[in-house]
């Protein structure tokens, strides 16, 4: 079969047109068969593999049976088993089945096969399949459909999120997508290096990372030693260091930030991780030495395990050449998140004073390490400028010592820094200045003008090359420029968008005024979107950092109150995208802002409306873990600490409505006695605004 024709050749005795009408009858032949006679296939295509490719009809009607049978089995009309003969069979009577392409959808049959990765009866069917597929039609793994995808695109994550149905195994998922990125290994790399891949229908936002959508599809994984989740991660990531010019490739999908949200791979598992690491810690009421407790926080302690070993895994260096590495090294050349950085500082202190194989301390990596320029923040997902600053900061404020210390170059952190054109304030070039002064020896400040106009070295010298009036003016200008990065002027502006407020709360932790500002700026943020998804985008960064800034500064009156503010307004996400309210701290935050500022109505009122938000999106869970936070009590104290404030006492009286509207929440007993005086005082203040949430509370009351 094949592009043979069954008719032998013409004689060379024979005449040209007997030649000739041999040749049309063969091409006769063959269309009546469904076989071009002309190669079709971008077989000589240098990002496919060197195996050739048949050159067959891919449109053909004839051509169709294989799509159909595919299509039936999507359908859940054929049996795996009996899938995996039939499809063999067809290949083997006329391999051109395999290269049929459906003149609407454009798919191929090993789009259709890869899709049946999806349905837990059919995946292990799917992976006997595809290897005969894609031997039969090798270019099928570099054909785009309608939507433009590869077979890649549905083999390396699911294509419905969270669909109906248990969950696949993995494990032809990694078969497959083995067998598809090995055959076309750099149309493989080109797509897993984009940010805007759709994968869900209908979605307009602008798509994300292959990588995310892997991680964003994996379940909990509670196997303690053959984690399926993490050899899948570990795969990809050997794939992908197979691939010519992984080194440089390797740190893009890592540090990727998806067009939707700008949300990245590393975030997402850190927030998945804090999220499974609190479950693990859940209390329970009652014994909990009993064994469903024990289970429970096993599973979770586990399922935190494997996703730090995915964390690990995307960190780590996959290229041959690397035969150790240290992770705080590695965290800070890639744009890791503001809170799993510090994480990774603290539990690896040791890093910090460890040089690696390239003789650099992970401060001289922070000083070398450039993140992407604010210009292309939007398109590439890079960190603005100050993110810079806080690695500097972190690092030094955990080992000091280390500005002063050259690395194999010889070079200091600053001398670093000022080589990779930092800027003075939000490239932590000052931070490093300040820890060791003396490093400016190896500087040549007159090649650095902006430097020198920081410094204030050369303003009203009496040297006759010191510069002109106009050249101070020049260099003011410069470091006028650089100051617009400063935090407290940048997160005032208008137009300031939310990783700019984030990694500029991060990086001015220290500083109240900027912490209150960020959260001023994030909350006008929220209130000036509509859709969820926007609110989302900004809370995947800023609850963190929002908690961060309450962590950092809880005798801050105001402080406290805007940021129970914003989180008041971003408290519709908690649950998606592992965005947690209780994992990150904030409702712990919120209540200990109410313990903390019992006589400040604005911090009560805000906090009390925070809880209550918190409490709507999660049910029975969330009221469960307030009122175990203390969170019942300081209610009650805020409607007894200010009883002449309409909206405290509105605020506090809501809250408490929503804490107790729930029979399955687990919450402690509310005695009339001691309960009933604060209600009646606040109905007979405030009978207008307050009437029906009294009432409501006095039939609940125990």
């Amino acid at each position: 079969m094949g592009c043979k024709s069954s008719k032998a050749a013409p004689s060379e005795r024979g005449s040209q047109g007997a030649a000739k009408r041999t040749s049309m009858d063969s091409r006769t032949k063959r269309s009546s068969r469904g076989i071009s006679p002309k190669p079709s296939s971008p077989s000589s295509s240098p990002y496919l593999g060197t195996k050739s490719t048949a050159s067959y009809d891919t449109t053909s009607v004839q051509n169709d049976k294989l799509y159909k049978l595919l299509v039936s089995a999507q359908q859940g009309k054929v049996d795996g088993a009996v899938l995996v003969q039939k499809v063999r069979k067809f290949i083997t009577v006329n391999p051109a089945f395999a290269a049929y392409q459906n003149p609407n959808t454009k798919s191929t049959p090993l789009h259709m096969a890869v899709r049946l990765l999806d349905l837990t009866d059919l995946s292990s069917a799917a992976a006997a399949i595809v290897p005969n597929l894609v031997t039969a039609y090798t270019a099928a793994v570099a054909t785009r459909d309608a939507a433009g995808n590869l077979p890649l695109h549905y083999a390396l994550a699911p294509t419905s999120h969270f669909g109906g149905g248990p969950r696949t195994s993995l494990t032809p998922r990694t078969a497959v997508v083995q067998a598809l990125w090995t055959v076309a290994p750099k149309f493989a790399l080109a797509y897993w290096n984009r940010n805007d891949v759709v994968y869900e229908s209908g979605d307009a936002t602008g798509g994300c990372s292959p990588l995310y959508r892997v991680l964003q599809t994996l379940p909990d994984d509670f196997v303690a030693h053959a984690a399926t989740t993490v050899e899948y991660v570990h795969v990809l990531c050997h794939l992908a260091a197979g691939t010519e010019h992984y080194n440089t490739a390797s740190k893009a999908f890592v540090s990727l930030g998806n067009t939707s949200d700008a949300d990245k791979p590393l975030a997402l598992l850190y927030r998945r991780f804090t999220r499974q690491f609190d479950a693990a810690e859940k209390f329970f009421d009652g014994d909990n030495s009993r064994d469903e407790v024990v289970q429970h926080r096993r599973r979770y302690k586990t399922a935190a395990g494997n996703t730090w070993k995915i964390i690990e895994c995307l960190l780590q260096p996959h290229a041959p050449a690397s035969s150790s590495w240290q992770i705080v090294h590695r965290a800070v050349q890639v744009e890791t998140p503001p809170d799993l950085l510090r994480y990774i500082v603290e539990t690896n202190a040791e890093d910090l004073t460890t040089a690696d194989e390239t003789g650099n301390l992970p401060l001289h990596h922070a000083a070398m390490s450039k993140p992407h320029s604010l210009s292309g923040a939007a398109s590439s997902g890079g960190f603005p400028a100050f993110y810079t600053k806080f690695i500097v900061d972190e690092l030094l404020y955990k080992f000091p010592d280390a500005a002063s210390i050259p690395n194999a170059d010889g070079k200091y952190p600053l001398t670093l820094a000022v080589q990779a054109g930092k800027q003075w304030i939000g490239g932590g070039i000052k931070s490093l200045y300040e820890a060791y002064p003396e490093a400016l020896t190896q500087v040549k400040l007159n090649e650095h003008k902006v430097l020198r106009q920081a410094l204030s070295m050369d303003v009203g010298s009496s040297n006759p090359n010191s510069p002109t009036v106009d050249d101070r003016e020049e260099k003011l200008d410069s470091i006028i420029r650089d100051e617009q990065h400063d935090a407290i002027m940048l997160v005032q502006q208008e137009t300031v968008d939310v990783p700019e407020v984030v990694f500029s709360m991060w990086a001015h932790e220290e500083d109240a005024g900027v912490q209150m500002l960020g959260c001023v700026a994030l909350h006008r943020m929220v209130r000036n979107v509509n859709d969820p998804a926007d609110t989302l985008r900004i809370a995947l960064s800023a609850v963190a950092a929002i908690v961060n800034a309450m962590k950092a500064h809880p005798n801050e009156v105001i402080v406290q109150e805007k940021a129970c503010q914003v989180l008041q307004s971003l408290a519709v996400v908690d649950g998606h995208r592992e965005v947690s309210f209780v994992a990150s701290g904030a409702v712990a935050s919120i209540v200990g802002a109410m313990q903390a500022h019992v006589s400040d109505p604005g911090v009560q009122e805000e906090a009390c409306t925070a809880l209550a938000a918190v409490i709507r999106v999660g049910g029975a869970e969330r009221a469960t873990i307030v009122a175990s936070v203390s969170g019942l009590t300081a209610m009650l104290n805020a409607l007894a600490a200010h009883p002449d404030v309409v909206g405290v006492q509105v605020a506090a009286l809501n809250a408490l409505v929503m804490l107790t509207s729930f029979p399955r929440a687990n919450l402690p007993d509310v005695p009339r006695s001691q309960t009933e005086a604060l209600l009646l005082a606040a109905r007979d203040k405030f009978p207008l605004e307050c009437h029906a949430h009294v009432e409501t509370l006095r039939s609940r009351l125990s």
